[in-house]
């Protein structure tokens, strides 16, 4: 089912993503022009695969993900100065310029994340506070934050095929003072660097897309089809 939502301001913008992503075969269901009416169609729709900008007349990219609460994915394009300052763990990161092929297989990305998320079973109220504990050691011994905390839990998570609360679980039983907790508290999180070809979830690299020759299999006029801000 189509959940794919765009919002930029201007409204110009909207429409010039819009006309990328459906010449790529993705159709948006929903086009907004303010953060409320997002929050409004991803209500609507139980969910969904937002694409914005970073500020929209009424809130950030930032505001919009708290308040959406994880009840949808949501990818941000802007320049990358304007992405240092995303500081939601939950948010994808595309920066500009960008053209149709790499926007494109971004919202893919997105979209099969969004949906990954839907056919995932909920964790239980015993991996929730599994997680949170895991969360305040991590706090209290590396010194950072809760957001850093959840990325590195992230980062842990997918770097070994594990459930969160598998890894949560891991760092409480090794505790601030076992050889595991020692281990895994030295390590934190590093930025990755924002490329073409990566999209970044918080500061973390969620996938390198390996892309092919620009133009390759994309059609006449793919090559110079690009969005620069």
């Amino acid at each position: 089912m189509n959940h794919l939502i765009v919002a930029f301001y201007p409204e110009h913008v909207s429409q010039r993503i819009c006309e990328m992503l459906s010449a790529s075969s993705l159709p948006v269901r929903t086009v907004c022009s303010s953060g409320a009416e997002v929050i409004r169609a991803v209500n609507y729709m139980g969910g969904g695969a937002v694409v914005c900008g970073m500020k929209l007349p009424d809130m950030t990219a930032d505001e919009l993900a708290d308040s959406l609460e994880e009840q949808a994915s949501i990818l941000v394009v802007a320049k990358p100065e304007q992405l240092e300052y995303c500081e939601n763990p939950h948010l994808f990161k595309l920066p500009l310029p960008v053209n149709r092929y790499d926007l494109s297989a971004s919202v893919r990305m997105l979209i099969q994340a969004e949906e990954m998320k839907r056919a995932a079973p909920k964790p239980s109220r015993s991996d929730q506070e599994t997680i949170a504990q895991a969360k305040r050691l991590l706090q209290a011994t590396c010194a950072i934050s809760e957001e850093e905390a959840h990325r590195f839990l992230q980062k842990k998570s997918m770097a070994a095929h594990r459930k969160m609360a598998d890894v949560a679980a891991d760092i409480v039983r090794g505790g601030t003072g076992g050889t595991l907790g020692r281990r895994l508290f030295c390590e934190k999180p590093h930025p990755q660097p924002l490329t073409k070809s990566t999209m970044i979830r918080g500061n973390m690299a969620v996938k390198e897309m390996r892309l092919p020759e620009r133009g390759a299999g994309m059609g006449t006029g793919a090559r110079d089809e690009r969005l620069s801000g």
